[in-house]
């Protein structure tokens, strides 16, 4: 983890998007369910769904693989070191979902599996930092300045999502900055993608000061 001074323009590391998970039965419904460990001062958490453990062992800034749950609502619990840090009604839609588990708690978003057009990759951005506040997102070809650009995303607020975006398959970098500002808190840097790809980047609070991102894999 590299860590980052939050008023100049930022270079992050990559979090690994990896962890155990175990599936649980899904009945008649077709949903599923991942955890993303947004919580800064959580280095470990699972969740449960019902009584089933979905994910476990997930590291700060990574997300658990898909898990099948039962759709609709449904008592989702996060765990740390064996300790219950919420236990409330998570809405899960028939299809995929991410949980994103902030020290706020856990909000549910809908994820798109559905292959872009050809050529083309989708890009969401979440906002799970504190201190970010509510911010303008730029999506953009590495090296552009800004000042001349309008946001991809405006006013982004914590623990919420933006739309896909569709693009052509590239390399984009993924800039974060306070809402009406051309001041740029987190640059992902260059990051490359394929043609049928769909990321979410994720805003993040640093652990040891400043901030950092992570990029999930939503489809392919």
């Amino acid at each position: 983890m590299i860590r980052l001074r939050k008023p100049a323009p930022l270079s992050i590391s990559l979090f690994a998007l990896s962890t155990i998970f175990f599936a649980t039965g899904c009945g008649s419904s077709s949903s599923k369910v991942r955890l993303l460990n947004a919580m800064d001062g959580q280095t470990s958490i699972n969740m449960l769904v019902g009584s089933s453990t979905v994910a476990t062992g997930v590291a700060f800034g990574a997300a658990s693989s898909y898990a099948s749950v039962s759709s609709g609502s449904q008592t989702g619990q996060i765990q740390a070191n064996g300790t219950t840090l919420f236990n409330q009604t998570l809405s899960l839609n028939s299809g995929n979902n991410t949980v994103l588990a902030t020290n706020s708690g856990p909000t549910v978003f809908a994820d798109n599996k559905t292959t872009p057009s050809s050529g083309n990759i989708q890009i969401r951005t979440i906002n799970a930092s504190t201190a970010l506040g509510t911010t303008d997102v730029y999506v953009v070809a590495p090296g552009t300045d800004i000042s001349t650009v309008n946001p991809t995303f405006s006013g982004l607020g914590y623990q919420l999502a933006s739309s896909y975006a569709t693009v052509a398959a590239g390399s984009y970098q993924v800039e974060f900055a306070p809402a009406g500002s051309k001041n740029i808190l987190i640059n992902s840097n260059a990051l490359s993608f394929s043609a049928g790809q769909i990321r979410t980047v994720v805003a993040l609070d640093n652990p040891s000061g400043g901030y950092t991102i992570a990029v999930l894999s939503d489809v392919n």
